[in-house]
């Protein structure tokens, strides 16, 4: 599928409730909610179509309308290229085409877990995960206006 800055992937689009998602891609392997630390009852629904390597999020803060998208496999296109395997060179040029904003870096450590590199465009709501210099998620999510959430307009 094709994923879309601001706005989605394929036919699916921020701001969709659950059950839009469910009559698109069918029911998800797996459902949980995740509360949030230190939130009263705020969380998130969390849908996971693994076969897809796709997650959606439903925020409670966004009356659990989709919010966040994680793309996890390759098959997916952004602005028309598979950037999964590739290396952060590869993406970063690739996206300097299409995108007019610096990126931020952030290596994220763990005791458990291998050091990760995420690769931000904060204006663009998109975040990029490397694991040893390869592309391994990108994530997407609804873009801002005066702290305001911007959904996409319905099609």
């Amino acid at each position: 599928m094709d994923i879309q800055i601001g706005i989605g992937i394929g036919p699916i689009h921020f701001g969709q409730e659950e059950e839009s998602v469910t009559e698109h891609l069918g029911l998800p392997e797996s459902r949980e909610y995740i509360e949030f630390e230190d939130a009263l009852g705020d969380g998130t629904k969390v849908l996971g179509y693994y076969g897809d390597g796709l997650v959606f999020n439903f925020d409670s803060d966004d009356d659990f309308r989709l919010s966040t998208i994680a793309i996890r496999e390759p098959g997916h296109t952004l602005f028309g290229t598979d950037l999964f395997g590739l290396n952060k060179l590869q993406v970063l040029t690739h996206l300097a085409g299409h995108i007019d904003e610096e990126p931020q870096e952030e290596v994220h450590t763990e005791d458990d877990a291998p050091d990760y590199l995420l690769v931000e465009y904060v204006d663009q709501s998109l975040f990029l995960w490397f694991d040893a210099d390869t592309l391994v998620e990108i994530e997407i999510g609804y873009r801002f206006d005066n702290d305001e959430p911007v959904w996409p307009k319905k099609a």
